[in-house]
């Protein structure tokens, strides 16, 4: 092992062998290929970022071993795959829990970072108005129409505005104010299993309203293609499709859709809440095609530690439910202001 290898070698070279840091907690300890594991999260970790390591990195680290084997017995889920795919995905902020059923991993599913185009749908070619600002793009900046983030990096404008950030070509840098989606999930979750919900999140911070929580990625698909699936999935209901509609009327529809439903990340095992803390904008990076832009969930309130993420799958549901033709589901979201029924 590594581990042993280093220490060897230190001692040859008569210095003391190095220990592995102490371990603050055991998440995981999924077999790869007949070979056990553990993901850890280290103390002295500041992101909540974890790593795989083996069985001697946690054998220094006795408290957090007891505490891990005793939440373990009560586990029947094997979430090896689950792991092994967040891993390859480097999605090393995100945790999964099951202690309700045997349920390991959604079945067809790949989790990805960013989006994926299928073959009929045109690659964003609008160019952009690259800047050169050296303020940080605080005033006059042509890649943005007004400012939409605060200093700490909140949306400070009404969700009718689309978000504009600065493109790659941009001279204004990387720490430029308006680069916020683009610089992807900062923040660390749990995905869990509940008993009637099926999987949906936690936060593992406290969230101040207005902060980037994660972007919708999956399939982008055409209208019909959308239309296709959106017949079959409905009847079961499990939709994972958001229509890319900024620029449309009330009267016209959307030209893509992004199925999230085989491909995506955290933000496809977000569940619905009728009193949701979430809503999700319209977002342009490197394009401005108003056809084609980027979604993301930001938060509309401040959110606790440990608090389940929710958005609203039916936002319209009050003229959805005097439509007969539209199917609805038992809500089980348990907020004060749950209308009972989600409506597809």
């Amino acid at each position: 092992m590594a581990t042993e290898r280093n220490s060897n070698a230190a001692l040859a070279r008569g210095q003391p062998a190095q220990r592995p840091p102490p371990v603050e907690e055991i998440l995981y300890d999924p077999v790869v290929n007949s070979v056990r594991f553990y993901i850890v999260r280290y103390a002295s970790s500041t992101n909540g970022e974890t790593a795989w390591v083996d069985e001697g990195a946690v054998a220094g680290s006795p408290q957090a071993l007891a505490k891990y084997q005793a939440w373990r017995k009560h586990t029947t889920a094997d979430l090896s795959q689950f792991y092994v795919l967040l891993g390859e995905a480097q999605a090393h902020r995100v945790t999964v829990t099951n202690t309700v059923d045997s349920v390991g991993y959604p079945d067809n599913f790949t989790y990805i970072n960013e989006n994926i185009y299928s073959d009929e749908v045109p690659r964003p070619c609008t160019p952009l108005f690259h800047c050169g600002c050296t303020d940080g793009c605080v005033s006059k900046c042509p890649c943005v129409q007004e400012v939409c983030y605060d200093g700490d990096g909140r949306v400070c404008v009404p969700p009718s505005v689309p978000l504009m950030e600065c493109g790659p070509k941009c001279r204004c840098g990387p720490e430029c104010r308006t680069r916020v989606v683009q610089r992807g999930i900062q923040l660390s979750f749990e995905i869990r299993r509940f008993a009637l919900k099926g999987w949906g999140v936690m936060t593992k911070h406290n969230v101040a309203r207005g902060t980037f929580i994660a972007e919708y990625v999956g399939e982008v698909i055409s209208f019909e293609e959308a239309e296709r699936r959106g017949l079959e999935d409905t009847a079961v209901g499990l939709t994972y499709l958001f229509d890319l509609d900024m620029a449309c009327t009330s009267t016209e529809a959307a030209d893509f859709s992004v199925d999230a439903k085989t491909h995506g990340n955290v933000s496809h095992f977000f569940n619905h809440s009728c009193h949701p803390n979430m809503e999700i904008r319209p977002v342009y990076i490197d394009h401005r095609d108003p056809r084609l832009h980027r979604l993301a969930f930001f938060s509309t309130r401040d959110i606790a530690a440990a608090e389940e993420l929710t958005f609203d799958y039916s936002p319209n549901a009050r003229s959805l439910a005097d439509e007969a033709h539209n199917v609805k589901f038992a809500c089980h979201c348990a907020s004060k202001k749950c209308r009972s029924f989600i409506y597809f």
